[in-house]
C-alpha cells in the first residue's frame, strides 16, 4: 500500500490514487480523462485517510463519471477453490463500503486475474449482484484461438446446462475478453506508457515517427475488432499497480487519441487499410467497462433494427451475408465454466486446486463461524 516492498510486485496503491485523482482534476487538457478502480480494500484506507476537501472532489469526480468502480468486492476473489459464501461475503464488504461513504453500486463485473472462471461466478457472482457484464483475461489458449477466428471473444454466459435452452435475463450476463483478447490484460502491445514498461513513449515523437506509431496502434485495434461483433471494442490501458507517475500515462494516451484524430482526417491514415469495408472511420476516447457495456447493448439493438439477410451462389445454396460473423445479434451462447486453464502444451494452471488444505479447511470453518453468527444476529432483531 505504501511502499514497493515486495520482490514478486513494485506496488504503492497510495500514490497511485494520490496522482490518478491530480490528473483527473487538471483543467489544462481538453481531454475527459477516466480512471476505473476495482479492489476496495486499499481504496478504503486511502479513503479514509484523505482530508474532507479531498474526498468532496473525488466524489465530484465520480459523479461527473471521470472515477469509476468495477467489480468492487474487497479484492478480486478466485473462482475455483472459493466457496460461494466466502465470494459473496467479501463482495458484500466491499460493495457496502462503496455504498456509504460514496453512495455508488459497480454494475460491472471484472474478473481478470483467476486463473480460469467458473460458472458460478458467471450466474449468481454477476446477475445476482446486479452486474450487467464480466469482463476477465484468462481462458484456455485453445478455447482463445477458436474465438479469435470466430469472432466469439465477447458473448452471452447463461447459468443453462444446455445450449439449445434459450437463455433468460435472469439467467445469463454478456461477457467480454480484456487485454486486447490476447488472455490476458493490459495494453496493446508496444502502447503501455507506464513507468514500470519498456515501451517507448509517444510523447517527443517527430510527427513522421508518431504516424508510424499510430498506424501500428491502428493495427492492433483493426486485428482486435475481427475478433468480436458490433461496433465498439474496449481497450485496457493499465496493469498491475500502473499509474504510479499518472501524469506520463495520460498525457501519451492524450497525444495517441488526438494523432488517430488527425491521420484520419488528414488522409495520411485511412480506415479502410486497418478496417476493410467494415468500418470507414474510427474514434479513440476515455471510456469506463460501463459505459461499454452500455454500447455493447446499443450495438444490439441497433443491429436488430435491420434483419440479418441471408445470400445465396449460383447454386442456391446459403451463403452467410459478409457482416453477418460481427452481428452482435449472433453472439454466441456459453454455457458451463472456463475451466481448466490453459496458457500452452501441458501449461495447466490446477495445481492450487489441491494445495495448502490447511488453510482452504480455517477459511471453511471461519466462514461457518461467521455465517451462525449472522443468523444468531438476525433472530436476534
Amino acid at each position: 500500500f505504501f511502499l514497493p516492498t515486495s520482490r514478486i510486485q513494485q506496488a504503492h496503491v497510495s500514490l497511485i490514487l494520490d496522482n490518478v485523482i491530480h490528473q483527473l482534476l487538471d483543467t489544462n487538457t481538453n481531454h475527459n480523462r477516466t480512471f476505473t478502480y476495482v479492489e476496495t480494500a486499499f481504496f478504503s484506507r486511502w479513503y479514509t485517510a484523505l482530508p474532507s476537501s479531498d474526498q468532496k472532489s473525488l466524489k465530484r469526480l465520480i459523479s461527473e463519471g471521470k472515477f469509476s468502480f468495477a467489480n468492487g468486492g474487497w479484492c478480486m476473489h478466485d473462482e475455483a477453490t472459493t466457496h460461494y459464501m466466502g465470494m459473496i461475503d467479501q463482495t458484500t464488504l466491499g460493495h457496502s463500503f462503496l455504498k456509504k461513504e460514496l453512495g455508488v453500486i459497480p454494475k460491472v463485473g471484472w474478473q481478470i486475474d483467476p486463473f480460469g472462471h467458473s460458472a458460478t461466478q458467471g450466474t449468481l457472482m454477476t446477475s445476482g449482484f446486479g452486474f450487467d457484464a464480466l469482463y476477465f483475461g484468462r481462458i484456455h489458449y485453445v478455447d482463445l484461438e477458436n474465438r479469435q477466428k470466430e469472432a466469439q471473444c465477447e458473448g452471452i454466459w447463461s447459468s443453462k446446462t444446455s445450449p439449445s435452452s434459450s437463455p433468460s435475463a435472469s439467467s445469463s450476463v454478456f461477457w467480454g475478453l480484456t487485454g486486447s483478447n490476447r488472455g490476458n490484460y493490459g495494453a496493446p502491445d508496444n502502447f503501455c506508457f507506464d513507468s514500470l514498461c519498456a515501451d517507448e513513449p509517444l510523447v517527443g515523437l517527430s510527427e513522421d515517427d508518431l504516424r508510424t506509431r499510430t498506424r501500428g496502434f491502428l493495427n492492433s485495434v483493426g486485428i482486435q475488432a475481427s475478433q468480436t461483433k458490433g461496433r465498439n471494442i474496449l481497450l485496457t490501458m493499465g496493469s498491475d499497480f500502473q499509474y504510479a507517475q499518472a501524469r506520463k500515462n495520460y498525457q501519451n494516451l492524450d497525444l495517441l487519441i488526438d494523432a488517430v484524430g488527425q491521420f484520419l482526417r488528414d488522409g495520411t491514415l485511412n480506415a479502410s487499410d486497418f478496417f476493410g469495408d467494415r468500418f470507414d472511420s474510427v474514434r479513440i476516447f476515455y471510456s469506463t467497462p460501463e459505459r461499454y457495456t452500455s454500447c455493447k447493448h446499443a450495438d444490439l439493438m441497433n443491429s436488430k433494427q435491420r434483419p440479418n439477410t441471408v445470400k445465396r451462389d449460383t447454386s442456391g445454396y446459403e451463403v452467410e451475408e459478409s457482416d453477418a460473423k460481427f452481428n452482435p445479434q449472433n453472439w454466441a451462447v456459453k454455457t458451463g465454466d472456463f475451466f481448466p486453464y490453459a496458457d500452452c502444451d501441458h501449461c495447466y494452471w490446477t495445481g492450487y486446486f489441491s494445495s495448502r488444505q490447511s488453510l482452504k479447511r480455517l477459511e471453511r470453518v471461519g466462514s461457518s463461524f461467521l455465517h451462525a453468527a449472522r443468523q444468531i444476529d438476525s433472530m436476534m432483531k
